[in-house]
């Protein structure tokens, strides 16, 4: 009989010690009296990007991050995007799900709190909620915006659709890129679905329309010019360097209009060329009436051009380390 006692008070000891390191500190969360009326403490509540209550308890989102700089502004060198969920028992709040939806090193993470809302799938609500994903400094231009649907009872069951680019001018603090594939999403067609609708509402990433989709279309024109010479656009700190040959393609779009930014011109009879600061290299052919990219790159430092005529179609190109070299427009070779 003593020995059924003491195994008794074993397990209730064990059992009670595990309930306690479940328990989130109610200093941080506090409760009232009645369950069902359990609030969630402002301590809490504006230190989290959202906060859902539900029947069990509730559901939120924060960044861990030593130098939040607002509610959805985080720089550090270490920012951790996690997804949690909380019941409430005895009214206390305990924490029984986490996910770690993004972790950065060194970067900056921006929450886009004008896309923020739950939406049900299958019968299920999923929070959406998406941010852009950039490195401090300026050795790696690229950035990210991630997008996610989380499951507010479930948070371990959650969806993520990643795009991929650099800043344009073709719109305000966006990115332009592609989507990366996940196979993933291609299991559930209807997830899939809503996350896609999801990112197409985004002001963070370039919305192209159905012509623009094609390499071919003017706004492009970056894009097809890295493709044709088969060369890395995108410079940290650094540029491309002297090209044997070069290949383009005539627009009758003004790319200048598209480029952006602060420009140095040049002119004689044959051209006019717009050259815009650590950025790209335009030209118009007065003869042909027509536009076309002769350098194509952009750059933290280092790339930045002076221009000269050499003579009627060749032209000195000078860099910021005044490195330089000749370039004859006229033997640039044309593609479609």
């Amino acid at each position: 009989m003593k020995k059924i006692h003491l195994l008794f008070c074993l397990i209730l000891l064990f059992s009670c010690k595990e309930k306690k390191e479940n328990v989130v500190n109610t200093s941080d969360l506090k409760t009232e009296n009645s369950t069902s009326d359990s609030q969630i403490s402002d301590s809490i509540a504006n230190v989290s990007i959202l906060t859902k209550k539900n029947i069990e308890g509730f559901f939120r989102v924060f960044v861990k991050s030593n130098e939040p700089r607002g509610k959805y502004f985080y720089a550090d060198t270490l920012n951790i995007l996690i997804a949690e969920n909380y019941i409430i028992k005895n009214n206390k709040f305990i924490k029984t799900k986490s996910s770690t939806l993004l972790e950065g090193e060194w970067n900056y993470l921006e929450i886009d709190s004008a896309n923020l809302y739950i939406q049900k799938i299958n019968n299920v609500d999923f929070q959406f909620i998406s941010a852009n994903d950039s490195f401090q400094g300026k050795a790696i231009p690229e950035q990210s915006v991630h997008f996610w649907m989380i499951n507010t009872n479930n948070v371990s069951e959650y969806y993520e659709l990643i795009y991929s680019g650099y800043p344009n001018n073709l719109c305000t603090e966006c990115i332009k890129g592609n989507f990366v594939e996940n196979k993933n999403l291609d299991k559930n067609p209807s997830v899939k679905k809503a996350i896609y609708d999801f990112a197409k509402k985004s002001k963070l990433i370039y919305q192209k329309t159905n012509d623009e989709k094609k390499i071919s279309h003017f706004k492009n024109f970056r894009d097809k010019w890295q493709q044709d010479n088969q060369a890395e656009i995108n410079w940290g700190a650094g540029y491309g360097g002297e090209m044997d040959e070069v290949f383009s393609t005539y627009y009758k779009e003004n790319l200048f209009d598209i480029s952006g930014g602060t420009e140095t011109v040049l002119e004689n009879k044959n051209y006019y060329l717009t050259s815009f600061f650590r950025s790209d290299l335009i030209g118009f052919d007065k003869q042909k009436k027509l536009y076309f990219p002769i350098i194509v790159e952009s750059c933290a430092h280092f790339c930045n051009k002076e221009i000269e005529f050499v003579n009627d179609h060749t032209i000195k190109i000078t860099y910021e380390d005044d490195k330089s070299w000749e370039l004859d427009l006229s033997k640039i070779k044309f593609k479609e």
